[in-house]
């Protein structure tokens, strides 16, 4: 399949989106604006997913166990369902796990290292 999308300014660079849906908890396709990161691991959305999907999070687990380019846990839930790619001469779905980055309230930021622990 070959997929359509386009660069959009992101943070001061062009980076590269495609559009695909999400299935929300209510069995409604959401229209959603993917940034394509082919280093990835697993795929991860926005916190404002939460809202936009209409996931009720008290009952999702919260992990911090990926770690960020500063090296510390970042906040976030695990939710099934299936995301829905549409080209222009074909259609796939594929189930499985999406993280969501949780609110940026929940985020705990590291206390600094005293560089003398380190042996400097």
């Amino acid at each position: 399949m070959i997929f359509y999308g386009r660069y959009r300014e992101n943070y001061g660079a062009h980076r590269p989106f495609i559009i695909a849906y999400i299935l929300s908890p209510e069995g409604q396709w959401i229209q959603y604006s993917f940034l394509v990161d082919t280093g990835a691991d697993e795929t991860f959305l926005h916190y404002r997913s939460i809202k936009i999907l209409g996931i009720d999070t008290s009952r999702l687990e919260i992990r911090d166990d990926v770690g960020g380019v500063g090296g510390y846990g970042i906040p976030y839930f695990r939710f099934n369902t299936q995301i829905k790619l549409i080209s222009s001469s074909d259609t796939k779905v594929f189930g499985g796990t999406v993280n969501i980055f949780g609110s940026t309230g929940i985020c705990v930021m590291p206390k600094p290292v005293n560089r003398n622990q380190c042996g400097e």
